[in-house]
């Protein structure tokens, strides 16, 4: 019974990105650019990507820069920059320390190791774009370490085992995480209740902001190639014979939206949770995964750490059968250097309330419970008056194998005949350590380009993963195991 229920849920059609999801901090100012559209829908584009999140427009931004005439559209269903990416927790940090065991025990140390540095450096480029674009300040980017709390022996120790496993197969990582104990957490930065904790390099930044200024430059550097067309969602992608007549030969894809139809010669991807509503057959392979955010404001009872650390509390995943309520392993933790707010996340939600595309609403619940945590970490009461500035919910997309999808997609999972479809989605709550680097993966791969020596080979789409890990029976098993 359990597993027919988490089936129906993991299978269901997502839909398209709602209308009036429920307001995200991170775009409480919208930017010049959030209703951006053209007068009349373009036609006979070269390149159409679906979403204007960082994935989005990694894949537009490299596809300008690489290609001297490719004319690109970005469609958006909502205002711009308005899915996962306007709606994260503003973390820049990579988990593949504490998933290394995993990973090599699945996939073998050469391609853990991949996994690492293309995590790792993914950021590093984050960072570079941000420069590059003088978005430091408007970004609000913050260059400091996370400390990876672990609130249970167990965690801890297998987070210890996994690292040594890490350097031990890579001895050029030596040195990326600083472990540390109960005691130094405490005293050296006030965090209570952990058993011991983790250092490594990471940052935090305000993604929207951020996102939207490089969509603004890049309007402006190419004017008669890029367009943007916002509230313009996409409700079918057909594809034509090659044979019907001259035009669909170069131009074979016809996108019908909302503001009638726009022909491509490429179709990319770039819907993540949202993916299965034009790709019924990835339905089950990825499936929407609802977060909570909250912003939350100490009011001077704690120090602001906001330029020197940002936090992650890992745990035992959770179930209480009376609640039928899930924790799900992991708080994320940022603070504004500028206000002292907290940016903090978290699930503990009815595995149904999870499991889903809604972002509508954000359930009281989880509002509650994220409020009344965080200050206990603190040493705070959790009766505390800190004060509720925002909620929100957002939707990330996850995979059964909790890696990205990357690469050209099979007529097998588009339906359709022709070979011009492709994705980068599944991000699995790791968009900011993932999505540049997989975008221009993307983009480079379109224009024929070799990018095997630093994409890992586990985010394709071939047969063997497609057959064996990224499965419905595996999504299905690894959520009901939380049942």
């Amino acid at each position: 019974m359990a597993n027919d229920f988490v089936s129906k849920l993991v299978t269901a059609d997502p839909g398209l990105p709602r209308p009036n999801p429920t307001q995200s901090y991170w775009q409480h100012i919208p930017h010049a650019l959030a209703d951006v559209q053209s007068s009349v829908l373009p036609n006979d584009r070269d390149f159409a990507i679906i979403g204007s999140g960082i994935t989005g427009l990694a894949v537009a931004k490299s596809l300008l820069e690489r290609h001297p005439t490719a004319t690109v559209t970005v469609l958006e269903a909502r205002t711009l920059c308005s899915g996962a990416t306007g709606r994260n927790g503003g973390q820049m940090a990579a988990n593949a320390g504490e998933e290394y065991m995993h990973l090599a025990e699945t996939h073998g140390p050469e391609t853990a190791g991949k996994i690492v540095d293309f995590t790792f450096r993914n950021l590093e480029k984050m960072q570079e774009m941000i420069e590059a674009y003088d978005a430091v300040e408007v970004s609000e980017l913050q260059r400091l370490q996370k400390l990876r709390v672990f609130l249970t022996p167990k965690k801890f120790e297998d987070f210890k085992t996994s690292i040594a496993r890490l350097e031990q197969d890579h001895p050029s990582k030596k040195g990326m995480y600083t472990i540390l104990d109960t005691d130094a957490v405490a005293e050296g930065y006030g965090i209570h209740g952990a058993a011991g904790g983790a250092l490594l390099s990471a940052g935090t930044i305000w993604p929207y902001r951020l996102v939207t200024k490089v969509f603004a430059a890049l309007l402006e550097k190419y004017p008669g190639r890029l367009t943007i067309e916002t509230h313009s969602p996409v409700q079918s992608v057909e594809h034509y014979s090659t044979f019907a007549s001259p035009i669909t030969t170069v131009f074979p894809y016809t996108l019908r939206t909302s503001r009638g139809p726009l022909r491509a010669g490429t179709v990319v991807h770039c819907t993540n949770g949202y993916s299965g509503h034009l790709l019924p057959k990835l339905r089950g392979l990825v499936h929407p995964f609802k977060g909570t955010m909250t912003v939350q404001d100490p009011r001077d009872s704690v120090p602001n750490q906001g330029t020197s650390v940002s936090w992650g509390f890992h745990y035992i995943p959770s179930y209480d059968p009376e609640t039928k309520r899930h924790g799900y392993g992991l708080y994320y933790l940022g603070q504004s250097a500028k206000t002292g707010y907290f940016y903090f996340g978290g699930e503990n939600a009815r595995i149904e309330e999870s499991v889903s595309s809604d972002d509508t609403f954000v359930a009281e619940p989880s509002v509650t419970h994220l409020r009344s945590v965080l200050p206990r970490f603190f040493g705070k009461s959790n009766q505390s008056n800190w004060g509720l500035v925002s909620s929100w919910s957002g939707i990330m997309g996850f995979s059964s194998d909790g890696l990205p999808m990357v690469g050209r997609l099979p007529s097998a999972l588009t339906g359709r005949r022709g070979d011009s479809e492709w994705i980068a989605a599944a991000f699995n709550g790791y968009g900011m350590a993932n999505c540049l680097m997989s975008g221009e993966a993307l983009a480079l791969m379109m224009l024929g380009e070799d990018v095997s020596q630093w994409l890992p080979i586990a985010y394709g789409l071939g047969k063997k993963r497609l057959q064996e890990t990224l499965t419905i029976p595996e999504t299905v098993s690894a959520l009901s195991s939380k049942l």
